[in-house]
């Protein structure tokens, strides 16, 4: 297996990351289709860290255009996000 794809982390590990940097404060059972933007990602300081400890935790490097709220909507979508970015 490629090491990107070892790397890309599925919607559980990206909840547990989130919280465990404490990034946002989500629920042991948060969903992985659960609103990250309902849940506290709802500012742009909060939405700016939350980027830049992804940039940094997974060595990547995002546009302006690509941080919409689809790609950040859900722990589910931001870790496809994250494996096409790592792919």
């Amino acid at each position: 297996m490629e090491p990107s794809k070892l790397l890309s982390p599925s919607p559980t590990d990206l909840i547990d990351w989130l919280n465990a940097e404490g990034l946002l404060e989500l629920d042991w059972d948060f969903p992985a289709d659960g609103d990250l933007f309902a849940a506290g990602l709802n500012t742009a300081a909060v939405l700016q860290h939350v980027v830049t400890a992804v940039e940094d935790q997974y060595g990547l490097e995002f546009a302006p255009e690509e941080l919409t709220r689809t790609n950040l909507a859900t722990p589910q979508t931001m870790a496809a996000w994250i494996a096409a970015k790592l792919a």
